[in-house]
């Protein structure tokens, strides 16, 4: 590689320094864990008694309680800074795992993901330190950058998911996995706790007495933050909103979907989440680049335009070749979302709202999930096609809203 490459790739990448290294250094130890979650997690809560219906009702009860901590978790990322709280959370979060580890009954799962769900009250300021810790000239890059680093050791979790589900039974298999995703948890915490730096220019002290108070005036503080954003951050934070309710459709019942109707064996379906995840790696930075040289919104729109047949093809596939194809576009889809809808936020949030607005819309989006996952359950009752089928719709809706509503910024925030 000659030196004028190494110099342009050098510049590229400048950004990846101080607290977004840190995070991203945390994410690749976290992403790990998820991508050995993902492909067994509702199997697994199934298999320790619990049908459809009630898993829809614990990611119920889990975005419940991840959207009650929000609120004051965004009060708290702009008063009382950013960093205490995350680093004091993420240890709380990786002991959270050990319920899944050691869990005789789907209750002990559920308890668990209480607690896990409420930790993440720190994810405001997470967020503000990351929009804090991208210039807006990478912004795209930038939010790339955290959603393909982070995937790369992730690659191979999937196949060894399956193989271990495969081979030592499906409960076992998910014990041993669990371990390690208390481990890799445990890990992420230390390094955020040891190179992790405050991004609020002056925090005040965390005081427990005041969190009642806090949580009082987080509630005043959501209406507040809705009157201050701009007309085209409340269309776009209403379509997102909206397509909030896929998430649990797909995180709850795409397993479920995988390995009951289109019945391919563990081992493949960890192999299809390898593929999606090197495809994401691959795709992840060009894409990313094309979001800093397009327009966002029309990143937005071409997600969904990939989403939309990628889900109806999802719902007719019978086959490993079909899921397969279904999941590379899936992940090329999500390469193009997550970076544009990152990046628009920013562009239209001041530095010195970004917690509070942040934080509420992070809260919004999790409330509405709350109905969605018990809807998912009862849909995929009536029908296992019926939640993805839905989600099309959503789709479809979230897309006139962004064409039609959403202008981005003539001038973007730094």
């Amino acid at each position: 590689m000659s030196k004028g490459v190494l110099a342009r790739v050098k510049d590229e990448f400048s950004f990846m320094r101080g607290n977004l290294l840190t995070l991203i250094v945390s994410w690749l130890f976290m992403y790990f864990t998820f991508s050995l979650i993902f492909p067994f997690e509702s199997p697994y809560i199934k298999e320790l008694g619990a049908p459809p219906v009630v898993i829809g009702l614990m990611g119920s009860v889990g975005a419940l309680m991840l959207g009650l901590v929000r609120i004051p978790g965004a009060y708290i990322a702009d008063k009382y800074g950013r960093r205490q709280i995350t680093v004091t959370m993420t240890f709380v979060i990786a002991f959270s795992f050990l319920f899944f580890v050691f869990a005789p009954d789907w209750r002990f799962v559920l308890l668990g993901m209480i607690i896990s769900n409420s930790s993440l009250i720190y994810q405001p300021a997470l967020q503000a330190i990351l929009a804090d810790s991208v210039p807006p000239e990478k912004r795209g890059m930038g939010f790339a950058a955290t959603n393909v680093i982070p995937n790369i050791p992730t690659i191979f979790a999937p196949a060894v998911a399956g193989f271990l589900v495969e081979t030592q039974g499906l409960v076992p298999g998910m014990r041993i996995v669990y371990t390690v995703v208390f481990l890799c948890m445990l890990s992420a915490a230390f390094v955020r706790l040891f190179f992790l730096k405050e991004t609020l220019r002056e925090p005040q002290k965390i005081k427990l007495g005041e969190m009642k108070e806090a949580f009082a005036k987080s509630l005043g503080s959501i209406a507040e933050a809705w009157r201050s954003m701009s007309s085209s951050l409340k269309f776009l934070t209403a379509a997102f909103l909206i397509s909030a309710f896929e998430d649990p459709m797909f995180r709850w019942f795409t397993a479920l979907y995988v390995t009951g109707v289109i019945q391919v064996s563990n081992f493949d379906w960890g192999l299809v989440n390898v593929v999606s995840i090197a495809v994401t790696i691959v795709a992840g930075f060009p894409l990313g680049k094309l979001i800093d040289r397009i327009p966002r919104k029309k990143g937005v729109l071409l997600a969904y335009v990939i989403f939309m047949p990628s889900t109806a093809l999802f719902i007719l596939s019978r086959s490993f070749i079909q899921l397969l194809f279904v999941f590379i576009l899936f992940a090329i889809g999500g390469c193009l979302i997550g970076p544009a809808y990152s990046a628009m936020q920013a562009d239209m949030i001041p530095r010195e709202k970004r917690g509070r607005i942040m934080g509420t819309i992070g809260t919004l989006n999790i409330l509405a999930t709350i109905p969605a996952s018990a809807v998912a359950g009862i849909l995929y009752d009536l029908g296992p096609q019926y939640p993805f089928a839905f989600s099309i719709a959503i789709g479809i809706v979230v897309s006139l809203i962004v064409l039609l509503a959403v202008k981005e910024p003539k001038t973007r925030e730094i």
